[in-house]
Order: C-alpha cells, then structure tokens, then sequence
C-alpha cells in the first residue's frame, strides 16, 4: 500500500467536540484544513443495535479501558469519527457561571471566557446544532418516572436539552442513532468542514508529532506523514492528548497530571406498570443537585447490559430476566475532587485515579437520592448495586441504613465518561501546559483544543463547553493566521 502523504495550512488530530469544532471555525475562516481519526467514519446505517457489535466500531477499547487502580475505574470514549459525541446522549449544558469565574481569577482565562463572546458562541451553535429540551412525545415511562419521582420529593427536575433533530425515541444513543437525529460531530461539523474545502482521513494513528527547530510541522503514524504550514492541532481526548504530546517531546510539569472526572453510579428499579427503556429518549430526564455536587439522569440500557445489572442467579435471575420490560435505570455524575495523573508507558496511557474519601461519601448519596426518587416514583424493589449491602431493596426505610454504612472505594461500580486537565490551561506558566490562547508551550504552531485544557471539571456535561472555548481559540488562531498571511 503506498504511504498516504497530504498537506495543510492546520492539521487537526481528532474529530470530537473539541477537534471538528476548530475544523469548522478554521475551514469556514479559509484555511486550509485537514483532519486526522484513528477510528472511521461511520454512516447511522452502519451502526449496529446490538451492543457488543456497536462497542467493537466506535467505543475505544469495547470499554476495557480503565484505571490501574485498585478498584479499576472504566473510562468510556468514543473511538470514531465523531469522537465521544458520537456514543454519548447529547446533552447540551453552557459553562456554569461559577467555573467560568474561577477560571478567570485562578487561571488568567478571561479572554478565553469572556461572558458576552462565549455567550454569542453558545447561542450560535445552539442554532446550528439544533438545541432543544426533550419534547414530552419522546420522553418515554424511564424518563417520565423520574420526573414523577422528583415531583413528588419537590427536586428541581427538568426535561434534558439534547442536541437532537427529529429524535424517534429510539433509546440508541450508545449504540448509535439509527435515524441521524443527534447532531453529533459526524453527522455536523465534520461534514460542514469538508463543505467548506477540509479533508478528513480515517483509520490514521496519529503516533508523533513532528518537531523542527521548535516547531509543529506534521503529523505521522504507521503509513501515513501529513504536513501542516501553519500549525497541529491535537484534540485526541483528555487520555491520549498528552500521551501524544509527551511521546513527541512536549516537556511540561503538569503534562498528564490534573486528571479529572465525573464519575456515576447506577441504579435500577422494578415497576409493576410496563417502563420498556427501548423506547423514549436514552437520556431525557435529569434532577440538577450542583450545590451537593452531583446531577442525576434517566439512563436507558440496551436489554444485553441491562440483563447484567439484574440480581441473583439461576432460576432467580431467570425470573427477572422474564420481567425485563418494567425495570428503569437512573444514574448520577458526581463532580469528584479526586485529581489523577495520565503517563505515557510504551506508548500507551497509563491511568491512576482514586476517589477521595469525601467523593465516595457523595457516591452513598447519591445512591440513597436514587433510591428515594425510584420509592417516590412508585418502585416496589430497587437494585442499589452497593457491595456489602442489600441486593434488592423492598422497604424505603433501608435507605436510612445504607445513608449510615461506611464507605470505601470497592462498594461502588464507578464509571467514568467526562474527562478534564490533562493539558490545563492557565496563564501561569508553571501551571499551564498551554497558554491561555491554548498554545503549548515551549512549541511553536502546536495547540490543544479539546477538554485536556479544562483546568477543572464542571459538575455537568461538558460537550457544549468544549465546543464553545475551543471555538473562540479557533476563531483567534484563524484571525492570527490572516493577520500572518
């Protein structure tokens, strides 16, 4: 096979949230523009129903990824054109306004952030990605239960803003919409910037940056060299953004470190009236809870994983399995203090992360907040998945004991999908592995734009705020870029 070789004025390794956003801020600017992806470039057709199937395409690893913890913490990415928008639920929240102000007095992000130029982006591709909150047609009973269930506790619930267009309700969010419906960065921007003059090439590792006299000046991997005349831009995920950049010899204290996350927890319940999670939104209900530092939401399973949430064995897990069509599942995002640390070990990430004692103390509270929405609701059994507590829980005044049980790290299954920090941003040199205009530093024409430069995590989604700040680095790297022409 002959070697791929191409040629761009900015080269972009990912096609994420952070990744396909600078290509169409770049493209639609006049530059020229090439994108680089490791996984392909997948049409709603080709998308499998069933899970495994789906995993194998597009999710990095089928889930194998995880923490070298004692306690292996799963970290689910997307590993396709599309990146993580490509698997997730598509939902929509801007930057709280709290992380906004911190990254502004801690980090030097001001301009970065700025309220009135974010805002506008927000609004703009809100408008192009068609944000909308979940309609009530769609919702389905997994959904509608929570609601239920907050209404009768008086939480502050709210149907889900989805970056959707014509969502049939299918619950496939996962595994990949059938319909196109979620406007994820396959199904949007890439293919605006290819529109607007940008190349895409597929199945590409991206293995080094290439490094000339200081400066940024291609990328290559096994059978391909793609050049880039004005600059890289690696937007590969917050694991692999700094295992690339360390193998290509980016020197920097906090390279790697900083890691942060949201890991959740699960719950499922049994209903006596039908729920059936393979229709309705996959997520279209949540209870908002960020003074306490969590966020619950419906969460749909395929039947195949849904099946493995179930207790018992034999005969008894037989029985459930038979009932599959009134069990929901509920889980919550917990914004967790813990920092780990990403290295590079023969040139693969290497991931340490353990919750703190005061994360896992929110864990249990977020167990026992499930628990009472699912009674509140009309549940009549909840399966907790707490080790070292009941299995199946029938009387809501358990819920006080297990508010009361000791922690530890092994009594929660945690999984992890919203990752922060592993290239922070800062205008502190000592802190920033990039500059505030998402620079690194000590290279030239060499930048970050995806969630790696997040100094901090946000306690919500973080695909609408990867888009946004990356779009305002892009816009001032594409203005620079004229300026120099």
């Amino acid at each position: 096979m002959p070697r791929l070789e191409d040629e761009a004025d900015f080269v972009i390794v990912g096609t994420g949230a952070g990744g396909a956003t600078a290509a169409r801020v770049l493209a639609a600017a006049g530059a020229s523009v090439i994108m680089v992806e490791e996984g392909q470039r997948l049409r709603p057709e080709d998308r499998p129903a069933a899970l495994l199937d789906a995993m194998r395409l597009a999710v990095r690893d089928m889930c194998m990824q995880a923490t070298e913890s004692r306690v292996p913490m799963p970290i689910l990415q997307g590993r396709a054109v599309g990146g993580s928008t490509a698997i997730n639920s598509g939902i929509i929240w801007r930057l709280p306004d709290d992380v906004r102000d911190d990254w502004r007095e801690r980090f030097g992000l001001g301009e970065l952030v700025d309220e009135r130029r974010i805002d506008e982006v927000f609004r703009q591709i809100e408008d192009e990605l068609e944000i909308h909150a979940t309609e009530p047609s769609i919702l389905g009973r997994n959904n509608e239960l929570m609601a239920e269930g907050a209404a009768a506790l008086g939480l502050p619930g709210r149907a889900i803003h989805r970056n959707s267009r014509g969502c049939k309700g299918n619950a496939r969010c996962l595994q990949g919409c059938p319909e196109g419906a979620r406007q994820s960065m396959d199904i949007s921007y890439v293919p605006r910037a290819i529109e607007d003059g940008a190349r895409l090439h597929t199945g590409c590792r991206v293995d080094k940056i290439v490094m000339k006299r200081g400066r940024a000046v291609a990328v290559e991997g096994r059978g391909f060299s793609i050049r880039a005349r004005r600059g890289v831009i690696v937007a590969a995920g917050v694991v692999h953004t700094p295992v690339l950049l360390a193998g290509s010899g980016v020197r920097h204290a906090n390279l790697g470190r900083r890691f942060q996350c949201h890991p959740g927890v699960a719950m499922v319940g049994r209903f006596d009236q039908p729920v059936h999670m393979g229709f309705g939104a996959a997520q279209g209900y949540e209870i908002p809870q960020r003074a306490k530092g969590f966020k619950l939401e419906a969460l749909a399973l395929p039947p195949e994983m849904l099946a493995a949430r179930l207790p018992g064995a034999g005969v008894e897990w037989q029985r459930r399995l038979a009932d599959l069509g009134s069990y929901a599942q509920w889980c919550g995002q917990i914004r967790m203090k813990a920092h780990g640390r990403i290295r590079r070990v023969f040139g693969r990430p290497w991931i340490a992360y353990e919750p703190t004692h005061e994360d896992l103390l929110k864990a249990r509270e977020v167990a026992v907040t499930l628990g009472r929405v699912m009674f509140a609701a009309g549940a009549k059994e909840i399966f907790p998945g707490v080790a070292g507590f009941d299995e199946v829980i029938t009387d809501p005044a358990r819920l006080d004991a297990l508010e009361q049980k000791p922690v530890s790290r092994a009594d929660f299954h945690l999984v992890a999908s919203h990752l922060f920090g592993t290239a922070c941003a800062s205008a502190d040199p000592s802190v920033g592995v990039v500059d505030p205009s998402l620079a690194v530093r000590g290279a030239d024409g060499l930048y970050v734009m995806d969630a790696s430069v997040f100094p901090t995590n946000l306690g919500v989604n973080p695909q609408h705020s990867i888009m946004a700040v990356v779009w305002q680095a892009a816009e001032q790297l594409a203005e620079r870029a004229r300026a120099a022409a």
